[in-house]
């Protein structure tokens, strides 16, 4: 052997070595698949679903008044006029959807571990090897309609591990039943913060690259390893006369040369352009192709390069602003990829997404006007094509595969939900019968019976509508525990210099909440009031107003989250970018309101879906400060947007979770352990101050922050929430925490308790409407997180509460979802909240409890308005 080759040889194992520890080698086919065709045991089915009011197939045109017979796990027949075969199980279509099972191009679910820490460079680490077939996350993603999800390793390496495409065939014994046969192999490339992890800090978990420039550069360093190992390798195959032994086999550099042959396939986690274009030049100069981009957030802005390379792109529907990477996301970036060419799907990453995928479908036609059809392309078979797999799923035609989902209304209407999820010809998922389908016990949601609400252009048809405020808080009439929680009118105030700034919107249905929507209404606002609110004719336009005609629109009052953090926080991961915390655990003189940054994008990102004030409040601590009601008016100062600087005392109510194993099942429980019975010491020392407002502070002592002072400004602070002024938003989820919180109220009658986030609250409904105790719900977007619970408890929490007279709202508890209040609302209408009570849960609910004068379109009122061109909780509407 000559010397050259032998120093070529050594170059090529020693960086063979600083990549990658001895491994065995393994053969691969031409072609990898992660489990040949028909390979693979799994149960399939036979099924006659018949009589469905539509069928999105998502290969064209939807179906009206079609079946579908499905043999052996695959469709064989679809369309209108097929008879029933004798011996099939039949499901009723009357009623129902249906469309494509959901393909979610990445997914974390069912999976053992998720990162593999020992390198960067780890492609030779396999997910189907750390797959976790009992995983509660495949049962609650079949309850959002999604049947095959490609399982990602985790984005910590710029190279990591292959990636599982499974089904969601929940109740399997072994991991392989999960697999599609015939699926492409894989693997994970990771770009950005997860890998450089530059919010770390430095020194700790600290390792190359971390720098987006060291990422190109361990990408270089690793393909042309690569490059030489296979050198090596080529020519010990032509001519093994000139090794002594056979070159080392290494896993590692194995997968990256089948990488770079197109063996194992790539999709690549991304956020920012320069990162996604760098991959592909790194790519294109290494001989291989990044076949989808995955998250993807700044695709918009290299779609033409992407197109050209020939790389898919997977994207949030809405996601933005949670790091830094994704503060310049956009919703359009779906459309306009789309729009470029590039084939693109939505994908959820996260599992509690999956539990409701089927509400992503809408978004791309909001956001940038895809057709519907291509929109559901891109749940369905887009992402199947990214996979490879189109030829198995992602379209309802003869000869695929039988993943169907079953809904209750058009994939497009906010208020359907998931019927019934088929795998393979099973039903695997049944909103009626899930203790059946999950074969494991649960606790049941005994909710008001109703009949899935039908698409609807509009909230509250003309006739329809709740109490007003003024009934709500009559005197003499019905027993109202909630009667003190109003929403206050003032008079319009009359002037001659308010004459410029009057404005009638006149020709569209109004809406005002508190009353039933008119036709062909007329509101008439005066110096930033309601002035005036009824129909044509019975309303006078005042002389010299002017006159904006909303004529086939619909006027609404502006919508209100009454928990966000929208002004405290620009961007998520970096210090510098939030002031929502701030060190001690009891904080109440610690105000929001002047921490808020008007100029931060999230509040006209809001503002521009109908929500047009909320809350916004500190999260650290037990008293984590006094939060503020600030509104979306243009105000370039944060006095400028003020409506109540002091709105609630925000604590975090530091109750166990779950009932103590001593307590007996009959137990209250008891103010005890050291957090709680510091919080109850204060606000008893509260109490009294407010009796003798004397405190033990030393004017004598040298000032000190924090020291000299310190308890008369707190004291001081709690004043308004210990005299019943402010209400205390308790922090409360479990029923056990809830209940302890009603030991908490009684000792401390002088309060004006809420329970805020009220996960449980429904078991603890009649309870809380005896006591007149508002709940202010953040979870009704989220999949029930206890699994002796029913999967959709937290849909149908605001039903049940609803049901028992109690005062809730919705809210997002976020800055970035603000803008998606309305649909928390909308998922719980599609789980039995009437629909008029869920509008008001966003509107004059919120307002009574926050006790500001909005949430309705009434005389004396904020002239909190909204033009839609139909119903605001519906995602398809938009607002004018």
């Amino acid at each position: 052997m000559s010397r050259g080759r032998l120093g070529s040889l050594a170059a090529a194992l020693a960086v063979a070595a600083v990549l990658a520890a001895p491994a065995q080698a393994q053969q691969r086919p031409a072609y990898d698949v992660q489990l040949p065709e028909g390979a693979g045991t799994y149960p399939t089915g036979d099924l006659f679903i018949r009589n469905l009011d539509t069928i999105w197939t998502a290969a064209g045109d939807p179906i009206a008044g079609g079946s579908i017979l499905i043999r052996d796990g695959v469709i064989r027949r679809i369309g209108v006029g097929i008879p029933a075969p004798a011996g099939v199980p039949v499901v009723d279509g009357a009623g129902l959807q249906a469309m494509p099972g959901i393909v979610d191009e990445h997914s974390h679910i069912a999976m053992a571990a998720t990162n593999e820490g020992s390198s960067p460079i780890v492609p030779e680490v396999r997910v189907l090897d750390a797959l976790d077939p009992t995983s509660f996350g495949i049962y609650q993603a079949l309850s959002g309609g999604v049947t095959t999800a490609r399982i990602m390793h985790g984005s910590a390496n710029p190279i990591g591990g292959q990636s599982a495409v499974i089904k969601t065939r929940w109740g399997m014994e072994r991991s392989d039943q999960l697999l599609v046969p015939g699926a492409p192999r894989f693997v994970k490339f990771a770009l950005g913060e997860n890998v450089t992890r530059k919010g770390s800090p430095q020194g700790r978990n600290s390792r190359f690259p971390r720098s987006r420039a060291g990422v190109e550069a361990i990408y270089v360093e690793a393909f042309t390893a690569a490059q030489r190992y296979k050198e090596v390798w080529d020519h010990y195959r032509e001519d093994p006369d000139d090794f002594r032994v056979p070159p080392r086999k290494d896993l590692r550099m194995e997968a990256l040369v089948d990488i770079m042959e197109g063996r194992i396939r790539i999709h690549a986690h991304s956020y920012r352009a320069d990162e996604i274009l760098m991959l592909m030049r790194v790519a294109e100069r290494f001989g291989f192709k990044i076949d989808v981009f995955t998250h993807v957030l700044e695709g918009y802005r290299v779609a033409s390069e992407m197109a050209k390379h020939g790389a898919a792109g997977a994207t949030f529907s809405d996601w933005w602003q949670y790091k830094r990477e994704a503060f310049d996301a956009t919703p359009y970036n779906a459309a306009i990829m789309s729009q470029h060419g590039v084939l693109t799907a939505i994908n959820s990453d996260i599992p509690w997404l999956q539990s409701f995928m089927h509400l992503e479908i809408p978004k791309p036609v909001k956001y940038g006007g895809v057709s519907k059809l291509e929109a559901l392309r891109m749940l369905t078979l887009n992402p199947a094509r990214m996979m490879y797999i189109d030829d198995k799923v992602g379209s309802l035609e003869e000869g695929k595969q039988a993943d169907v989902v079953l809904l209750s209304g058009s994939p497009f209407d906010s208020y359907s939900r998931v019927e019934k999820t088929i795998v393979d010809g099973i039903v695997y998922y049944d909103l009626s019968r899930e203790a059946e389908t999950r074969n494991e016990p649960f606790r049941p949601v005994v909710t008001p019976d109703v009949t899935p609400i039908s698409p609807s252009p509009i909230m509250g048809e003309p006739g329809a509508g709740g109490p007003s405020t003024e009934e709500a808080a009559r005197p003499g009439g019905p027993a109202d525990p909630y009667a003190a929680w109003v929403s206050p009118t003032r008079p319009v105030e009359r002037s001659s210099a308010d004459q410029e700034a009057v404005v009638a919107l006149v020709g569209g249905t109004v809406h005002p909440v508190s009353a039933p929507a008119i036709d062909n209404g007329v509101v008439v606002i005066r110096g930033g009031r309601i002035e005036a609110v009824g129909a044509a004719g019975s309303v006078e336009v005042p002389a010299g107003a002017r006159r904006v005609d909303v004529s086939g629109k619909h006027v609404y009052p502006g919508m209100i989250d009454p928990l966000t953090t929208i002004g405290l926080f620009e961007f998520g991961q970096v210090g510098q970018a939030t002031d929502q915390s701030e060190l001690g655990s009891y904080n109440p003189h610690i105000r929001a309101l002047p921490a808020v940054n008007p100029y931060y994008p999230s509040l006209n990102v809001a503002r521009a879906n109908g929500i047009t004030s909320v809350l916004t409040s500190q999260v650290s601590g037990v008293i984590q400060g006094t939060a503020a009601v600030i509104q979306f008016n243009d105000g370039d100062t944060w006095e400028k947007v003020a409506l109540d600087p002091d709105a609630a005392l925000m604590v975090a109510f530091p109750a166990a979770r779950n009932r103590p194993k001593s307590a007996k099942e009959d137990e209250a429980p008891k103010l005890t352990g050291t957090r709680m019975e510091d919080l109850v010491a204060f606000f008893r020392r509260a109490r009294m101050y407010v009796a003798e407002p004397t405190t033990a502070d030393d004017p004598t002592r040298r000032f000190e922050a924090q020291v000299w002072g310190d308890e008369k400004v707190l004291l001081d602070a709690m004043v308004p929430a210990m005299t019943g002024e402010m209400p205390v938003f308790f922090r409360a989820d479990s029923e056990w925490q809830i209940r302890t919180l009603f030991v908490f109220a009684d000792s401390f009658p002088e309060i004006r308790p809420v329970v805020v986030g009220g996960t449980e609250a429904w078991k603890v409904a009649d309870e809380l409407a005896e006591r007149g105790m508002p709940v202010i719900i953040t979870s009704a977007y989220s999949p029930t997180s206890d699994r002796d619970e029913s999967i959709t408890a937290n849909y149908r929490n605001a039903a049940v509460l609803e049901a028992a007279g109690v005062l809730f709202a919705f809210g997002t508890g976020s800055d970035a979802d603000v803008r998606n209040l309305p649909y928390h609302a909308a998922h719980s209408v599609a789980f039995g909240l009437d629909r008029d009570a869920a509008l008001q849960a966003v509107t004059l609910n919120t307002a009574r409890i926050l006790g500001i004068d909005a949430g309705s379109l009434e005389p004396g009122k904020r002239a909190d308005v909204i033009v839609t061109d139909g119903d605001p909780l519906q995602i398809l509407t938009h607002v004018e």
